[in-house]
């Protein structure tokens, strides 16, 4: 259809050139259609190209590329689970780790020559609640735990040590869970607990109170795992062993930062996890001062009586 106004009559155009006009009518017609038909085309083409472009991304922040990455949501299980594991979730909501587990001039054992450190201390704030971070049973609850945490030789030299010099209440306050999938999960430094043994739990369940009981620095929990049939074993500090007459090995950790949901604000996790970290934002974060005790960290060495040792 043509937006053109109605031509006029050809016999009025014919009294216009009695008139002496001395231009044709029907070559003002040609003209002006000429030009309505090529700037249609040219407006055809602009708004082809125009279509090919993608709209720009209405969530990207104002100033920032809109093809910008925002920071990844932790899926509630690891993509990748670690050995299979599956199920886990944090035991403290919201928590700073104050010392990773692995090399640590912090740790109590020995691995491959090197101190190290055999869970993850991580921390919140004083009396928070500590949850369980998978179903299983409650097998200690208290400063009774040791029959549970995987020593590697008898522990009654050490409680007849604890029984002489009164020294039970020195210990921090442990709790050790089956966690039904061949591992148990160790949380230490409570406050106070929730649960009893022989107890069923599922995951994110209360179990007791974030705490500094034993020989910490500050409220922490000292997460770790372990499996009763890993054959491979952790070095006690012969130090510790002569002073707390305990066994001199324990049965090897895993880290728990490989089961645990992913979390892009820690990089010890994306150490570990690299292709769940690798959409993560780059961040820079300060590196303590040498000698700085973490916070929340346990304190190792001998100490005048046990005070909860596996479990800094």
């Amino acid at each position: 259809m043509s937006n053109l106004p109605d031509s006029p009559p050809i016999e009025r155009s014919t009294e216009g050139r009695r008139a002496g006009s001395g231009i044709p009518p029907i070559f003002v017609i040609g003209v002006v259609m000429t030009v309505v038909v090529v700037g249609g085309l040219m407006l055809r083409s602009t708004m082809a190209k125009s279509a090919d472009v993608p709209p720009p991304d209405s969530a990207a922040p104002f100033g920032t590329a809109s093809r910008a990455i925002a920071p990844t949501v932790a899926p509630a299980v690891s993509v990748s689970p670690h050995l299979g594991l599956t199920g886990y979730v944090w035991p403290l909501s919201g928590p700073t780790i104050t010392l990773p587990f692995g090399p640590s001039g912090w740790g109590e054992f020995f691995v491959d020559g090197q101190r190290f450190h055999d869970g993850v201390d991580m921390a919140s704030a004083c009396g928070d609640n500590v949850m369980a971070a998978h179903d299983g049973v409650v097998l200690a609850a208290g400063r009774q735990y040791d029959d549970y945490m995987g020593w590697v030789g008898s522990l009654a030299p050490y409680y007849n040590l604890l029984d002489t010099k009164r020294w039970w209440n020195s210990l921090p306050i442990v709790i050790v869970i089956d966690d039904g999938d061949g591992y148990r999960s160790i949380y230490a430094h409570e406050s106070k607990v929730t649960v009893a043994p022989g107890q069923h739990v599922t995951a994110g369940q209360v179990i007791g109170y974030e705490g500094q009981t034993g020989n910490a620095s500050g409220c922490h929990v000292h997460f770790g795992l372990f499996s009763p049939t890993e054959r491979a074993t952790f070095e006690l500090d012969p130090a510790v062993v002569k002073a707390d007459l305990m066994p001199a090995e324990e049965i090897a950790r895993i880290n728990p930062l490989l089961v645990l949901p992913f979390r892009c604000e820690f990089e010890d996790m994306r150490a570990v996890r690299p292709v769940e970290a690798a959409p993560c934002p780059v961040f820079t974060t300060p590196s303590p001062e040498a000698g700085e005790s973490p916070a929340g960290a346990s304190i190792p060495g001998p100490t005048t009586a046990p005070t909860g040792v596996g479990v800094r």
